[in-house]
């Protein structure tokens, strides 16, 4: 023998960024900016091109992601404006033994 059984609740709808998403995007584009300067200028000092690429990477990833997370707390706070409340229905099968 089945029963089903109804329920209704309101819901709120929203979108969110993924975070990790927008972090891991900003420090990729930090790598990429650092690579663009170490061969950018010509090498005058003591250091080597690793070791200006590593100093420029550890800059560059830090500023990266930072912008990536303001970029994407600037998204959660346009797209919570667009909140929309409806109702859920919730349904189940009861199956009880014979």
């Amino acid at each position: 023998m089945v029963s089903m059984s109804q329920s209704e609740q309101e819901v709120v709808i929203r979108r969110s960024p993924r975070f990790l998403r927008f972090f891991i995007l900003g420090v990729i584009f930090g790598i990429v900016v650092a690579l663009i300067l170490t061969f950018a200028f010509p090498n005058t000092s003591q250091f080597t091109s690793a070791q200006i690429f590593g100093f420029l990477v550890l800059i560059c990833g830090v500023v990266g992601a930072t912008l990536g997370l303001i970029f994407a707390l600037l998204l959660d706070r346009i797209w919570s404006k667009r909140t929309v409340v409806t109702t859920a229905e919730h349904e189940v099968e009861n199956t009880l033994p014979e």
